[in-house]
């Protein structure tokens, strides 16, 4: 009586345990972590090797089954939820289902809330033919997320009136100009503070 010999060994999840934590606000539905797994624990390999996730997952991840690609289809934010979780199971032809490889990913913390303009909304008047003078200052606050990414800049916006000008690292708004009442009795601008992307715009009169 022969006795066939069967793949009665489960493969086993080869990748590692840990991944790369992801940026918040980073675009969904990339690959965050490839799987790969064995199966010589018995010397017939019954393949192909298929992966899956476990239920236990969390339902923002799913994977290649033939490729072990693992992808985040989610937006994170990590003051909602700084960490997910999942679970890479393998298994072969034979459905010899592999020990489940738990991952964790951690989300990193940025500078996602724009700085805010504390400064007034309006500058003191000034008196016509008084020359060329700094006008007003501008100051902001970038305390609204717990992750600063300084220093702040300031612009102005491009309807301001032609005749100011600010310095983008102290905010001070000059009036480039001898002015004339007559001629114009009131200026206009918008003061923006930003770190990288992330603007607040306060519009002023003076």
């Amino acid at each position: 009586l022969n006795i066939n010999d069967l793949d009665d060994a489960a493969p086993i999840v080869l990748s590692n345990d840990s991944v790369d934590s992801v940026d918040e606000n980073a675009p969904s539905g990339q690959v965050v972590y490839t799987a790969s797994a064995d199966d010589s624990g018995d010397d017939v390999a019954d393949g192909p090797i298929s992966f899956s996730l476990a239920a236990s997952s969390d339902s923002e991840f799913s994977i290649n089954s033939v490729s072990g690609d693992v992808s985040f289809n989610a937006t994170a934010d990590h003051e909602s939820k700084d960490e997910y979780s999942f679970t890479v199971v393998a298994t072969d032809a034979a459905d010899n289902v592999g020990v489940g490889q738990l991952i964790t990913m951690s989300i990193n913390d940025l500078d996602d809330a724009a700085p805010t303009v504390t400064s007034g909304d309006s500058a003191s008047s000034i008196d016509e033919n008084s020359g060329s003078q700094v006008i007003y200052t501008a100051t902001a606050d970038d305390s609204g997320d717990d992750v600063v990414d300084g220093p702040i800049s300031f612009s102005l916006t491009d309807d301001s009136d032609s005749a100011l000008s600010i310095d983008s690292e102290t905010g001070t708004v000059t009036l480039n100009a001898d002015t004339d009442h007559e001629t114009q009795s009131e200026y206009t601008f918008a003061a923006v503070s930003y770190t990288h992307l992330r603007a607040h715009e306060t519009r002023e009169d003076l």
